[in-house]
């Protein structure tokens, strides 16, 4: 299975967290990039590279130095998860995840080529192995620091995805009403069914 149109979260480092399908079960059952190639695949789909921008990237793809950059970059899918989890369940982000971000952030912008486009861009070389990564870690730490955190929310009880509600009145409750809303329908009529039957 593919994921190919799922982009729902509003945010790059949102749907990255996203990658991974279910997040409420023990175990994983699909994991969308599983490796680099794979994970450059993903950022075309996303927007976030080109398809002429990702060519660096997949001649490298395939090599042990790739397969270090998409460690890294899981790392951060992880801790970007864990963080924007909690915080859409009004719990406290650990710090240790915090730092994981901040790390991945600062290693970001030492490596970034500053561009003044009417405001400051930071921009990567296009053979940068970690340019994903960067762009990724770049886009959680503005969303964090951006008044959007608070419209961060978790699609329960279903997938565990996040995404951000930028309804006017804040009553987003799935991923997508297509999936998740209607398997939480499905599911509330079968509790009503069985009680119904029990009585």
């Amino acid at each position: 299975m593919e994921q190919t149109a799922d982009f729902i979260a509003g945010a790059w480092c949102l749907d990255f967290a996203n990658t991974v399908e279910p997040r409420y079960e023990p175990a994983p059952a699909s994991d969308y990039v599983p490796g680099y190639r794979a994970l450059v695949d993903w950022s075309v789909r996303a927007g976030l590279v080109s398809p002429a921008g990702a060519r660096p990237l997949r001649r490298q793809a395939d090599t042990r130095a790739t397969a270090a950059a998409h460690d890294r970059a899981i790392v951060l899918r992880e801790a970007t998860y864990r963080v924007f989890h909690a915080i859409a369940t009004g719990a406290k982000p650990a710090g240790a995840d915090l730092t994981t971000l901040r790390n991945a952030y600062v290693q970001a912008i030492a490596d970034a080529v500053p561009v003044w486009e009417d405001q400051l861009r930071w921009t990567w070389k296009a053979d940068n192995l970690d340019r994903l990564h960067h762009q990724l870690a770049e886009d959680a730490v503005r969303l964090l620091d951006s008044p959007r955190v608070d419209r961060v929310k978790v699609c329960r009880p279903t997938c565990g995805w996040l995404f951000l509600d930028l309804t006017r009145n804040a009553s987003r409750r799935w991923c997508a009403t297509s999936t998740c809303g209607i398997r939480e329908k499905i599911r509330r009529q079968s509790i009503r069914r069985a009680s119904q039957r029990t009585h």
